[in-house]
């Protein structure tokens, strides 16, 4: 069997799965360098044990110079927004991704991070693992796409995570919990819509595996927890650490109209709305998919339940002063 990748990179360390996946590689011995352009990333790189250094994965001779000799490389750079245009996108997540391929061809065994936002949220069952990903004209979700299948096409290990939460997670964990203490938090309907969460240590167990499985090359694994809970039930839980008993809701018109006068606000002041109505989308799925593969081939199970995250995570607000 090959061995495991001993001298990696990780792009987008900087970021919340990019930090965590250094903390775990560097925890086992391996040598990691992080790759990041984004303020701060050198520090959050270096608390991790990474060595670091500023490159941008849309310069592909910088890329390439940068993982020139490693066996191993984890993109997670990405811009990961309900905001910003498609070109940027394109530009950052498409040819980023081409550039990470090319620079690691033949040279390194890659894993690219995907999202299960990649086969948009339109659909009424339960999607099949090979289901391929579908564009649905939101920029994040498109582009998500289009470098997945760029990624498997090359040869790459691909995961694709549900909704990832716990300590330092934006989207999941600081922005609900921050939106829900400013009174603009408000789910469409009565909160049915289902999530797909997985808790950060097990995503990057997912994809550590991935990264070390020699035949995990040119496949997809989903990484969420298996067990779908409602928005409703998986915001309550924030609400509850807020002291409040449930999530505020309200008819999906009602809700669409709310986030397009705060998107309206948002260019008048030049800062990113509060929620938007692409957001809105990301917690109103009715459907959810399997994660077998990853448990047949890589031997993966979440070892972290949503009540146990959950007061991992409560417990890091409480230390980091976001909650008192």
């Amino acid at each position: 069997m090959a061995l495991a990748p001993r001298s990696l990179a990780v792009t987008g360390a900087g970021g919340f799965i990019g930090a965590a996946l250094c903390a775990r590689l560097t925890g086992e011995g391996r040598d990691v360098l992080g790759l990041d352009i984004a303020p701060g990333a050198a520090a959050r790189a270096a608390e991790a044990g990474a060595e670091f250094r500023a490159v941008d994965v849309t310069d592909p001779e910088a890329l390439a110079a940068a993982l020139a000799g490693r066996d191993g490389v984890i993109h997670t750079a990405a811009i990961v927004s309900d905001q910003g245009s498609m070109a940027d996108h394109v530009r950052v997540n498409v040819r980023g991704t081409r550039n990470v391929l090319a620079a690691a061809a033949g040279e390194a065994r890659v894993v690219h991070l995907s999202s299960v936002a990649s086969w948009g949220y339109e659909f009424p069952d339960d999607l099949a693992e090979d289901a391929e990903p579908r564009a649905c004209g939101v920029p994040y979700v498109d582009t998500k796409a289009a470098s997945d299948l760029l990624a498997r096409r090359a040869g790459a290990a691909v995961v694709r995570p549900g909704d990832v939460y716990g300590p330092g997670s934006i989207p999941w964990s600081v922005r609900p919990l921050e939106t829900l203490r400013a009174g603009v938090f408000v789910l469409p309907g009565r909160g049915e819509g289902l999530m797909t969460p997985v808790y950060i240590d097990d995503l990057v167990d997912c994809v550590v595996r991935a990264l070390d499985h020699p035949q995990a090359g040119g496949q997809a694994f989903t990484a969420w927890d298996g067990h779908p809970v409602t928005a409703a039930d998986f915001i309550g839980h924030y609400a509850r650490m807020l002291g409040r008993d449930r999530v505020p809701t309200a008819p999906s018109a009602l809700v669409s109209l709310g986030a397009l006068a705060l998107e309206l606000g948002a260019r008048v002041t030049g800062r990113p709305p509060a929620v938007s109505r692409t957001a809105i989308t990301f917690i109103d799925r009715r459907a959810t998919y399997p994660n077998t593969r990853a448990r047949e081939v890589l031997g993966w199970e979440p070892a972290v339940d949503l009540e146990e995250g959950m007061r991992r995570t409560e417990a890091w607000f409480r230390e980091t002063g976001l909650l008192p």
